[in-house]
């Protein structure tokens, strides 16, 4: 298994959906396609923020401390068919708080991550995804203008994206 950090979370090309991009150590990149309201809850952990009342992701994490138990880590563990396969390994305590059992839950990896940020828990990938469906980063630095793209757009903040969840 390969720990792995979330770098971003960014729309897809078109606007229908979310995409994770998650950083191993190595420098390789995993791309994970998720939905907005997914990719919403996940930047808002990331960016510590604390909705008014519990969002399901927050609901989930107060309901495993009222349980005695306790998100340990977060495995992507399969990719099949484009699809991400996640377990939640939960560790579940008795009384006087030792650990029971280890529990693994059948999960998607949109809610794994958002909960995993909310806890603070490891998110690891498995090494055969990380070879499948894994990217280079490839950064590619060119001379000109500090404020403008390849194109001679302006790269500045625009105001009309400002609004927008991600």
């Amino acid at each position: 298994m390969i720990e792995v950090k979330l770098l971003a979370v960014t729309k897809t090309p078109n606007d229908s959906g979310g995409a994770l991009v998650l950083l191993e150590s190595d420098g390789r990149i995993l791309p994970i396609l998720v939905g907005i309201p997914e990719a919403v809850s996940i930047q808002m952990a990331q960016m510590g923020e604390k909705p008014v009342r519990p969002l399901t992701h927050d609901l989930i994490c107060n309901l495993l401390a009222g349980l005695r138990a306790r998100l340990q880590s977060v495995t992507i563990y399969k990719l099949e068919n484009d699809t991400f396969f996640a377990h939640m390994n939960i560790e579940q305590k008795n009384a006087e708080g030792q650990i029971e059992q280890i529990l693994k839950i059948d999960a998607r990896p949109s809610d794994s991550i958002a909960i995993a940020l909310r806890i603070g828990c490891p998110i690891f990938v498995a090494e055969e995804v990380m070879d499948t469906a894994s990217r280079e980063i490839e950064f590619q630095v060119e001379d000109s203008d500090e404020h403008e793209g390849e194109h001679g757009e302006d790269l500045d903040n625009d105001e009309e994206d400002e609004d927008k969840p991600f």
